[in-house]
């Protein structure tokens, strides 16, 4: 299958997190490739990077909308070594049960990464894996191939009345 966790609400990494927790209880092998979330930074990766069964990947650890220092170019360019690294996955035929494509959609949606060979890739991983692509701004493409799609409906949210982010919370 392949499942799109996306909107703008909260939960879109949580929820494919959630299932990459499931899947490990099943002693299935997983793979994250995550995009514009630094390693050092998100409570999530500390305890998943460690976890037998699960292979994590990190590209692009920054998006040009929180640091605007970041060379466009440096960012395509590492959003485009992300897709080397599917490319890998599917020459080297490595079975993987589950793979979630963290913040693919946002690399899609700011035109990182073409969506047109995101999909043949996607697709072609998809007839052996099952995958989950999160992120913000889902391409109405990836939605129509997708067989699971998910909105996170932002119904209020503390930002809104000027809270700042909770380690645990949104990190």
């Amino acid at each position: 299958m392949i499942i799109v966790n996306t909107g703008n609400g909260k939960g879109k990494t949580t929820a494919a997190i959630g299932q990459v927790v499931r899947a490990l209880g099943h002693n299935l092998k997983v793979c994250i490739i995550q995009l514009f979330k630094s390693s050092e930074f998100y409570g999530e990766q500390n305890i998943l990077r460690n976890l037998e069964g699960l292979d994590f990947f990190y590209f692009a650890k920054e998006h040009p909308y929180f640091n605007h220092n970041l060379s466009l170019n440096v960012v395509l360019e590492q959003c485009l070594e992300a897709l080397d690294k599917i490319r890998e996955i599917l020459k080297d035929n490595k079975k993987y049960d589950l793979i979630v494509l963290e913040e693919f959609n946002v690399a899609l949606r700011d035109k990182f990464i073409d969506v047109n060979i995101f999909l043949k890739l996607i697709e072609e991983l998809s007839c052996n894996s099952n995958i989950i692509v999160t992120g913000r701004g889902a391409p109405t493409q990836l939605i129509e191939v997708a067989d699971l799609v998910t909105e996170m409906k932002e119904v209020k949210h503390p930002y809104s009345v000027g809270a700042k982010v909770q380690k645990g919370i949104e990190y």
